[in-house]
């Protein structure tokens, strides 16, 4: 089974809102990384990374974008799950949850 795929498996089973967080913490643990060897290829600091994964602080965009390309996962997905992660903090509040689709297209 491939990374990608246990990924979405992964979430499938424990049926929580997706962050883009939970998909780094499991790609990091599918791949047998520490948070420090993980945080060297993402050019960020072990406590960053480990806030992201518990969901204490978001990634923008861009470097949900820079991620994906840095560990080889679609950029749509990282941008969605990075968008969806700062709507979502702000309508927890609100008793609502984002549903954000991505699509790239050139310009």
């Amino acid at each position: 089974m491939t990374t990608k795929s246990l990924i979405k498996k992964l979430n499938e089973l424990v049926g929580e809102e997706e962050s883009l967080g939970d998909n780094l913490k499991t790609i990091r643990l599918c791949d047998e990384m520490t948070l420090k060897e993980f945080a060297a290829i993402l050019g960020v600091s072990v406590h960053y990374l480990s806030d992201v994964e518990h969901g204490r602080r978001f990634v923008s965009p861009k470097k949900a974008y820079e991620y994906a390309e840095k560990l080889g996962y679609s950029t749509a997905e990282f941008v969605r799950l990075a968008l969806q992660d700062e709507a979502n903090s702000f309508l927890k509040d609100k008793g609502m949850q984002a549903n954000i689709n991505v699509n790239f297209a050139a310009v």
